[in-house]
């Protein structure tokens, strides 16, 4: 059975724009691209860093089983250099950065898994390139719309289309 998907793709270390790139490269060997989002440069979100981010989401449809799905997207992660979270730190600046945000509708509170993504409504750099692709998805959480929460997000940070 094929399962759509969002994920929100992130770097802000080296080649931030290769990486974002190259990750979707290599979810391109298991999974269908839906959609893709543009590119938006970011300040860090959660923590103060020299370097901004390029942040984006696409929608894949996969046959992967959402713990499936995440133990690929860590796959993907370390193979790309993404290095362990240093103790009692929240945020760091990372290589990549792979999130599962929705897994169809389900609704997963698990320890080590928790769809929808927890912190979504908070993080105007995830919600600005989900509302471009698919403004009208209903979150299974709040029943309403991605541009709704969007528009209703608190996040001040600055959030711009990256021309590059």
């Amino acid at each position: 059975m094929k399962h759509k998907c969002h994920i929100s793709i992130g770097s802000n270390l080296g080649a931030r724009l290769t990486n974002c790139k190259c990750a979707i490269e290599e979810l391109k060997k298991w999974s269908s691209i839906i959609s893709v989002s543009s590119f938006y440069e970011t300040e860090p979100w959660g923590y103060k860093d020299d370097n901004n981010y390029i942040n984006m989401v696409i929608k894949i449809s996969t046959s992967l089983s959402p713990h499936d799905l995440l133990n690929k997207l860590k796959i993907i992660e370390v193979s790309m250099g993404r290095k362990k979270k240093q103790k009692n730190v929240l945020y760091q600046a990372r290589i990549i950065d792979l999130d599962i945000l929705f897994f169809d509708n389900l609704i997963i509170n698990q320890t080590n898994l928790i769809i929808p993504h927890p912190k979504l409504s908070e993080r105007k750099y995830v919600l600005q390139p989900f509302v471009e692709i698919d403004p009208h998805f209903i979150c299974p959480l709040t029943n309403n719309q991605m541009i709704e929460i969007f528009q209703k997000s608190q996040d001040p940070s600055r959030v711009c289309l990256y021309t590059h």
